[in-house]
């Protein structure tokens, strides 16, 4: 915020030298008037001065308003790479972030590691392998080993002891 005292002390001193320049016409005296005339000068140094200092503290807050509206801009543009991914369940407790369908935009649909989401990284899931009805992926950021799906389990056959 400009700062008030600054402009406030301009105003004065600029006041200051406009009593000082009627008092100036006033005067016959040629020191009087010398005297008066130097005032005046001063008085036009010190609004000089505070409006000088005035300007610096605007430019200053122009150039904090630009870096906020820059920050801003980067802010929104993650918030936007980020709102194009939803929570998604895969069940048996798994979960991942799945890139909406909508949001492709040409990109592979794919998973998205929900720790690493979560700390404000898109990592996306790779393949590993398949495992007793689950698909395994691999985190390349957090290197955590995810499953997605339901678990089968196979059962064991137990052979009958036969007669024969």
């Amino acid at each position: 915020m400009v700062d008030v005292s600054a402009i406030a002390a301009a105003i004065s001193a600029f006041k200051g030298a406009s009593d000082i320049g009627h008092a100036m016409i006033n005067l016959r005296d040629a020191a009087a008037f010398q005297s008066k005339l130097l005032d005046f000068q001063s008085k036009l140094i010190e609004a000089n001065a505070s409006v000088f200092a005035a300007q610096d503290e605007r430019a200053e807050l122009l150039r904090q308003i630009a870096d906020l509206d820059q920050e801003i801009s980067k802010l929104k543009a993650e918030k936007r790479k980020f709102d194009r991914y939803q929570l998604k369940d895969y069940g048996d407790n798994s979960f991942a972030y799945e890139l909406k369908a909508s949001e492709a935009n040409g990109e592979p649909l794919h998973r998205a590691c929900a720790t690493c989401f979560n700390d404000e990284k898109i990592s996306i899931l790779q393949f590993s392998h398949k495992s007793e009805g689950q698909d395994w992926y691999d985190c390349p950021r957090c290197k955590k080993n995810q499953h997605f799906g339901t678990r089968v389990r196979r059962e064991s056959y137990r052979s009958h002891d036969s007669d024969f």
